[in-house]
């Protein structure tokens, strides 16, 4: 279904109303508070309620050869913040290779968090995710970050899964039996949006051999590269794309034959006002996007009473969310009840 956003608040007072009711007071954030004109962004994209640990340090980009680079074309695209980074090479004297792990910290007893295996865009050091990674722990989930300088391929999910997968089984590990491998997302920025797809075509039939509590349950898409095709992809997928990403537009391959071309579970795609290539690493609040993953990501995982409302039944709030510039789903995702 194809629907552009055209839909405005009853009346300001309503819109200044469901606001507060989202942002100012967490607590009454509930599905039947929110109201026409309300977006995503402002009743999701905050803090989750679980303090973050992390073992990853970060510190300005610009440290670097490499990171001033990275620093001026974020700004030269608009981005508000400067990026951070950690040392992997060529940002710094550390492998190229590696795994970031973000968790909530007060994970207990028999709480079994979700889990999000990230890559993020070629070149792009992990640092430069550490704002996502954060709200997502925040609210809930286990981030594994998995990179290599390139950030192009399926095989990175995979060392991501295996990292997981150890921590999770590790007696000495802080996540050591608090990771719900069965609530597995893969996400990806850029080209690691394209190998969170390849991924996605990849794992689920061999879900069984690699672990038997493993399974994958939605994929999380943003600007995606052009290696993955939609035709096989079989679980839920949010596309997340940029008005003014010049990069991965959004009439290229992503809606060609990546959105378009899924036939076989349900499927988003959402194309934001204002959103460039480089906006999913900005500072918190500056990704006019990031309060949809969120949402995307409750509703996916948790089931999410309010984060469902944005994306399925007849009133689906995010077709009229005023953060884009156009919002479709496909035919398994308007069947959803």
């Amino acid at each position: 279904m194809t629907r552009s956003l055209a839909r405005r608040p009853r009346s300001l007072f309503t819109a200044v109303l469901a606001a507060v009711l989202a942002v100012g007071l967490p607590g009454l954030a509930h599905a039947q508070d929110i109201t026409p004109g309300v977006t995503a962004q402002s009743v999701f994209d905050r803090p989750g309620p679980h303090p973050v640990a992390t073992p990853t340090v970060t510190n300005p980009c610009q440290e670097s050869v490499a990171g001033m680079i990275a620093h001026l074309t974020v700004h030269l695209f608009g981005n508000r913040d400067d990026a951070r980074c950690t040392q992997a090479f060529p940002y710094g004297l550390q492998s190229p290779v590696g795994v970031n792990t973000y968790y909530p910290a007060d994970l207990a007893g028999a709480d079994k968090a979700p889990l999000i295996l990230f890559e993020g865009g070629i070149t792009s050091n992990p640092g430069m995710y550490d704002t996502l990674a954060r709200q997502w722990a925040g609210h809930g989930f286990v981030v594994v970050i998995t990179y290599d300088f390139v950030n192009s391929l399926a095989y990175l999910p995979a060392i991501g899964l295996a990292s997981a997968i150890g921590q999770h089984r590790d007696p000495g590990s802080p996540l050591f039996g608090r990771i719900d491998l069965g609530r597995t997302v893969l996400a990806g920025h850029s080209a690691g949006g394209g190998a969170s797809l390849q991924a996605a075509a990849l794992f689920p039939p061999i879900a069984g051999a690699i672990d038997p509590d493993f399974a994958v349950i939605g994929v999380l898409a943003i600007e995606p590269g052009p290696v993955g095709v939609g035709a096989l992809i079989g679980v839920p997928t949010l596309f997340l794309t940029g008005y003014n990403d010049f990069v991965v537009p959004d009439f290229a391959w992503v809606r060609w034959w990546q959105y378009n071309l899924t036939f076989h579970a349900p499927a988003w795609i959402a194309n934001a006002r204002g959103v460039s290539h480089f906006s999913p690493v900005d500072g918190p609040g500056a990704y006019l996007s990031a309060g949809t993953a969120v949402a995307w990501l409750k509703y996916i995982a948790f089931d999410d009473d309010t984060a469902r409302r944005f994306f399925v039944g007849p009133d689906w709030l995010l077709r009229a969310d005023r953060t884009y510039y156009s919002v479709e789903r496909n035919a398994r995702a308007d069947s959803l009840r």
